[in-house]
Parts: structure tokens; C-alpha cells; sequence
């Protein structure tokens, strides 16, 4: 399915979300306070936008399995020049092909939801940190003001299909997107799994009124 939307899959993320992707993005960058020096694994990292916005880590792992997302990241990252620090690989984010303690922060932007078991990805990306590491996962919510809950429902269960259908050309895509959601578990049980993989300090912060979460942690 991925692979079936990745050669619209940038056009549909700025518009579906109004151009507000890359604030989100922007701020998970941030909350991991980068100095220049790290290794950044970014997980589910899809056409390489978090990998490519990283510009103050040292250098980045993006991991994806889909691999015609990761052709399209890697013509970006050729493009940006930045083919020098940021390496693409193709793997399965509960099996992360990386070492024991070997990157200082980690990664996941819209993905965690697709995972099979996103608790095994979560103890995975603790196994490849170092004590101390950061983490910032962004996902999906549902905001609770009400009036701004219901319009956005109705947009996300009927709107945002009924669009992406329509520039993408895959039927079942931009319906698996709110069942996805849907499914995934809410922000309170969502940190407990982060700290159960062995993370602490795990914050799940709102953003957008709720549209997003960032989780926010620090590996133990």
C-alpha cells in the first residue's frame, strides 16, 4: 500500500494538513535539543522529510520498509546534498538493523500506528540508544474541544479519504489512514508503553488542538 501512494505521498501529507507537517516535524526535531554530534535513527522514516529537516545531527539512519519511499527520499537527499550524512536503509522497525547503544536519539513521524506490534518498535529503538538518548514520536489523535472535534471527525472520516483517493489513485490508503487511527492506542496507554520499553520522563504533548501528540522520552 506505501509503496502503491509513496509518488504522491509528500503532495497529500502538505495538503491534507494545510502545510502545518513540517511545524510538527520542526518541533519534534527540536525536542531533542541536538548538538550537532549525534546519530539520529529515524524509524519509519518514509520519504526521508525528518531525516532531511535533522540538520543539526551529525548524521541520520532512516529505516522504512517500504522501498519506493525510500527511492523517492533518497533522490531528495541526493538533491539536498546531503548524501554524505544521512544513509537510507530498508527494514522492518520491529528488527531494527542496528547495533545495541549505538545512536543518541531517535525518531518516528506518522508511523508507530503502521506497525505490526508498535510495542516491540518502541523496545527496539531503546535497545538502539545510548542511556540518555532522546526520543520523539509523532502520531495521530483526536482532539477533545468541543466543535473542534466534530468538524474535524467529519473531516478526517469522510473528507480526507474522499481527497486522497482522488490524487493518489489507491482506493484503500486513505481509508486505512482513520481506521489507523482509530486502532492505535490513546496518548495514556501510549506512554505506557514507551515506558515499559524503558523510557522515562515520557511526556505526550498535544498539538494542533489534539490533531497530533508529540511523545517526548528519555531512554534510562
Amino acid at each position: 500500500m506505501f509503496d502503491a501512494i509513496a509518488p504522491r505521498y509528500d503532495l497529500l501529507n502538505h495538503l491534507l494538513s494545510a502545510g502545518i507537517d513540517r511545524r510538527w516535524r520542526a518541533r519534534a526535531i527540536r525536542s531533542l535539543h541536538l548538538t550537532g554530534r549525534e546519530v539520529l535513527l529515524d524509524v519509519c522514516t518514509g520519504t526521508a522529510d525528518v531525516a532531511l529537516q535533522a540538520v543539526r545531527a551529525a548524521r541520520v539512519l532512516g529505516v522504512d520498509f517500504a522501498g519506493a519511499m525510500l527511492a523517492i527520499g533518497w533522490r531528495k537527499v541526493r538533491a539536498a546534498g546531503k548524501a554524505d550524512t544521512i544513509a537510507l536503509v530498508r527494514g522492518d522497525a520491529a528488527r531494527l538493523p542496528v547495533g545495541d547503544a549505538t545512536v543518541d536519539a531517535a525518531t518516528v513521524a506518522f508511523g508507530i500506528r503502521n506497525v505490526e506490534r508498535p510495542e516491540l518498535a518502541c523496545a527496539e529503538m531503546a535497545r538502539a540508544m545510548r542511556r540518555g538518548g532522546r526520543l520523539a514520536i509523532l502520531e495521530f489523535g483526536m482532539p477533545r474541544v468541543p466543535g473542534i472535534s466534530t468538524l474535524y471527525r467529519w473531516y478526517f472520516t469522510y473528507l480526507l479519504p474522499t481527497v486522497g483517493r482522488a490524487v493518489s489513485g489507491h482506493g484503500a490508503a486513505y481509508s486505512y489512514l482513520p481506521a489507523s487511527v482509530g486502532a492505535f492506542p490513546p496518548p495514556a496507554d501510549f506512554v505506557s508503553i514507551l515506558e515499559r520499553a524503558g523510557f522515562s520522563d515520557v511526556r505526550a504533548v498535544p498539538l494542533s488542538f489534539g490533531i497530533v501528540y508529540l511523545y517526548t522520552g528519555v531512554r534510562r
